[in-house]
Parts: C-alpha cells; structure tokens; sequence
C-alpha cells in the first residue's frame, strides 16, 4: 500500500442518517447509513456511464465545515477514516512529511498514552508469515472449508434476527415464533419510551425538576437493539442494530486505541465506551433469565455492523465481569461487524474461551470489516501518531500498519454472481466459508490464516472500493455488500445450493438402486426362462406332450371366448 497514490483532495463527506423503519419501502441504509448528502464536486451520476466517469485524481469533494457541525457531525465513519489520504499528494511529499511527522512525535506529550506492551504477541507478525506463501485463488481456495447445513441454518437464523433489528417497532410475537419459534421480550425503544413517561410525570412536579433533568441526561444506547427468547432450549437472544442514529456515528469516530477491561488487549475507544452502555441495559435481563432457568440457561448475543462489535464486547464484558458463567454464554455470531481489538486471540485464549466464540462473518467485498484491518500506508500511521499519542505504542498500527486486528473465527460469505460479482480468492458462485489453514504444525498454521486474512482483507482495499464512483448510493455495491438483508439471502442461497445438492444425491443414489435391482432381476428372469426350457424338454422327452394338451385347451378356449366378446362389445359402442 506505500506505493498507492491518489492526487485526489478528498475533504470529509457529510451524510444523513434515518431510521431505516420510517420508510420501509426505501432499501436498508448501510448498517451504518450510508447516504450521500454532498455530491461529489464533479457530478456522481446514479448510472455510471464511462463517458460520464471523470478521473479519480480529477475528483474533489465538496466540503461543508459549519454544516456538517450543526448536524452533529453525523458522517460515514469509513471515509472518516481514510479522509487521512487527503493530507498527502505527491511523491515529493512524502519524504517531508514522514520527516515533520517523526519531529511531532517526539514532541508530543506521554501523558494519555496506553499502557499496553508494544510487543503483543497476538498483533506481531513476522517477516516470513504464513511461511512465504503467496497466495492465489488455488492456494487460498485449500484454505477454506465449507460451513455445514446446520452450521447455516443458524447463520440464517441470527442475520433474520439481525435484520429485525431494523424494523424493531413492526416486531409482533407472530412472525418471530413463525419462523423460529421466538417470542419478543423487550427493546431498547420500549425502555426510552418508559424513561420519557417517567420524566414527563417528573416534570408535573416541580419538586421533582432535578430528577427530570437526571433522567433526561442519562446516556442512551447508541445502538437500538431487542431481546427475544427461545423457550425450548432457554436461550435468550440480545440483538443489537447497527449505526443508525448520530450518537452511534460519534461512537465510530472515536477509534483510537485505550485498554480494554484492564486486560492484555486493546480495545476501540468509542465502541469500548458504546458497549458499556448498551451493557449497562442490558445487565438486568441478563439476570432475570439466569434467575428463571438456572444452569440450563444460556444467552446468545449477535449484530450486524457497529452491532456485531458491540455485541462482541458486551459478550467479554459479562463473562471478565462475572456476570455470567462461561457456560451460559454462547459464541457471538456477527455480520459485517469491523474488528475492534488488537489482542482479541490472546484474550479468547486467556478467558479459557475456543477461538470460535466469536464468529465474525464477512460478505466477500464488504468494506466495514476491511475498514480498521486493511493495511493503512506508512504516511497514515505516522499521521494518526501525531494527532494523538495514543497511537504510538498502538501493536497492531506499530507491527502490522492496521488498527485493529481479525480475532476468532473467520467466515468469508460469497453471494451469487447475479447479486455481486465473484471474489478472486474464491471458488465460483455462492459459498459460506471458514477461513483456516489445516497445517499440523500449529505455529504454521496460525500464520498462515493470518496471512490469508490481511491478503482476504486487502482484496479489495478500502481505498479501491471508495474510489470506484459508481459504488455510492442505493445501487452501488457500498451499499449492496453491507446491508445484512444481503447476508440474509446470501446464506439462504448457500443452503438452497446445499439441499439441492442432497437431494440430487439422493436421487442418484436411488437410480443406482434400481438399476441394481433392474440387473439383478434380469437375471433372475434369465435363469427362469433356462429352468423352463429345461422343463419342457423333459416334458417332450417324456412323451406326455398329450396330457399337457389335455390341461391347456380349455383354458385356450376360455381366453379365445373372452377375447371375442371384448370385441364384439367394442364394436357395438
């Protein structure tokens, strides 16, 4: 990536959020509304024609400072991001910048640095990893195992969930039980709609004005999220939306590195302080259901985006905590969700936790998971060192020039080519896949998934993906890669393919079936045709031809007569 270079200015882009359940006959925003407000300087069209397509480094982004602040700074969190691109343009640049960024930093105050050792196992990465393999579709391809139909079938399940949590107001005790038999509990909606009551009979009371004011200035969750229950297996399922509102976008923005629960990993700072109030929420349902169901309850957290993170460090938080047993808690399945920690596989391994109790599914050109774990240029990290020091004893920034790194199980899910062209790692056509090498030795084989993540997760790259205009808005492919409706389909066409599958192999198997018996019954007719000529010969042989003519005749005549009459009554119809 030190060798990518964009002449393009890019400034900061402003865009509107709503909430997707307002309109539900509009598509999805991106999980984290991704609706262009400022059009591009030099015209974005919604269809891209190639005479209409200006040159990217022609390109420039209208930038509207005051705006954008009067509306609470409400932007996408990914070009927030990368906007750093902005601040370099030519080779020329280059030398001086490094040069006055390395001067900055020595200057910058330690005070609010985080104490983490620079040296985390979990975020190095040698020269030599993944053993030198360079990989292409055929060497990538022995790294994947296809998921299993069970294995699906829940995937299927928590991206519905997950796509409920859009449309949380229009969840009826109907459609869930329906389909997987859940009945609703709660949502955060029904507990803002309780606070508001209770501060407008506050309110009615003068007396009571300080206490409104408390409860009006209570941190809400950035996140909406619901409660559902499965009552044959005691499951309880928290389910947490993606960014929808302003408070989740500051939440996003907030992505520099700070000490997670007092542990050996690093942690978002913005999300971290996000997940501790959606956990706060939380907490108390958590406790009534263990209450109810005792050591057989367990609890299922899942989300989609900026709640697929969240729902990973409420899960964590619960169990360092001691809230929860790590018995009751199930693997965390996300979709589209950006990795947020840096020593996540460490923390998994000193929780007692297996790697899968995060499963992180990516869609094949998804730009959120690539977001903080693409290979940013040097230039970036010398730049998000000197605006804040807490980058500069950041592990996976130092070691791997990411922010934050891959950690559990990794699931790669590829749709059909009809809703998104095909990955170049990946096999043809639909496919839901765990990403993981098979080495024995393991040393090896851990390298070697690492390996295959950063080449997964910088193919595309973020800044590819942002510079192809014609990915913006309701058709482009932003859009389309993220939406967790796409991971919806996609996996119901994975497990379409696969029943598909079955039954044609049940199929094939019961023809070789019959054809057996076919075979084997033509031969049995053989050797009863040769026992009968055998017989007949003995009969000729025996000179008693008279007597088998003695017994045939009348039953010759009998079929003759009834053969007549069938005739003669068909000719008088």
């Amino acid at each position: 990536m030190d060798g990518l270079r964009l002449t393009a200015t890019i400034s900061p882009i402003t865009f509107t959020g709503h909430e997707s359940h307002t309109n539900p006959s509009k598509i999805r925003p991106l999980g984290f509304n991704f609706s262009l407000k400022h059009p591009l300087a030099s015209s974005i069209v919604t269809k891209c024609n190639i005479s209409d397509v200006v040159a990217v480094e022609d390109t420039t982004l209208v930038h509207k400072t005051e705006e954008s602040e009067n509306e609470g700074q409400n932007g996408n969190w990914v070009l927030r991001v990368l906007q750093v691109r902005s601040l370099w343009k030519t080779q020329d640049d280059d030398d001086h910048m490094n040069q006055d960024s390395n001067e900055q930093v020595d200057k910058n105050d330690d005070h609010d640095q985080i104490s983490i050792d620079e040296a985390c196992d979990t975020c190095s990465v040698d020269d030599d990893d993944g053993g030198g393999v360079e990989f292409d579709k055929n060497s990538f391809s022995k790294l994947l195992r296809t998921v299993s139909l069970s294995e699906a079938r829940l995937y299927a399940k928590m991206a519905y969930l997950g796509s409920l949590s859009y449309t949380i107001p229009k969840i009826k005790f109907g459609n869930l039980l329906k389909r997987h038999k859940l009945h609703f509990i709660t949502s955060s909606l029904e507990k803002k709609a309780k606070k508001e009551r209770t501060s407008e009979m506050t309110q009615q009371d003068p007396k009571n004005v300080d206490v409104s004011h408390d409860l009006n200035s209570l941190y809400s969750s950035p996140c909406e999220w619901y409660i559902c229950d499965d009552d044959e297996s005691n499951t309880r399922y928290f389910v947490i939306q993606g960014s929808e509102s302003i408070a989740s976008w500051q939440a996003n923005l907030l992505f520099e590195p700070m000490q997670f629960e007092a542990m050996d990993a690093i942690v978002h700072r913005g999300i971290y302080e996000a997940a501790k109030v959606v956990y706060e929420e939380m907490l108390p349902y958590v406790h009534d259901h263990l209450e109810r169901h005792g050591n057989g309850a367990t609890i299922r957290l899942t989300g989609h985006s900026l709640g697929g993170s969240l729902s990973l460090l409420v899960n964590l938080m619960l169990l360092i905590r001691g809230q929860v047993h790590v018995s009751s808690l199930l693997p965390v399945i996300t979709f589209g969700a950006p990795w947020v920690m840096c020593g996540g596989d460490r923390l998994l391994q000193s929780l007692g936790l297996p790697r899968n109790h995060l499963q992180g599914m990516t869609m094949h050109r998804d730009i959120v998971p690539r977001a903080f774990s693409c290979n940013y240029p040097t230039r970036v990290a010398h730049l998000l060192k000197v605006v804040n020091g807490n980058f500069r004893n950041h592990p996976c920034l130092n070691n791997q020039n990411l922010l934050y790194a891959p950690m559990g199980e990794f699931l790669i899910l590829q749709p059909d080519a009809k809703l998104s062209p095909n990955h170049d790692l990946l096999p043809s056509g639909s496919g839901l896949y765990v990403l993981r090498s098979q080495a024995s030795d393991p040393n090896l084989a851990t390298k070697q998934t690492r390996a295959a993540q950063s080449v997964f997760l910088n193919t595309p790259h973020p800044l590819e993906i942002l510079t192809d205009r014609c990915a913006y808005g309701s058709e482009g492919a932003i859009l389309r890669d993220h939406d967790v409706d796409t991971y919806l389909i996609s996996i119901r066409k994975v497990i379409s393919q696969e029943l598909n599958r079955a039954r044609k192999m049940r199929r094939q198997q019961q023809r070789q079936f019959w054809w057996h018996m076919v075979v084997l019954n033509g031969t049995n007719v053989k050797l009863l045709l040769d026992s009968g000529r055998e017989w007949w010969r003995m009969v000729v042989a025996t000179h008693n031809m008279h007597l088998l003519v003695v017994v045939l005749v009348p039953f010759a005549r009998l079929w003759v007569t009834k053969a007549c009459n069938w005739i003669r009554f068909r000719l008088c119809m």
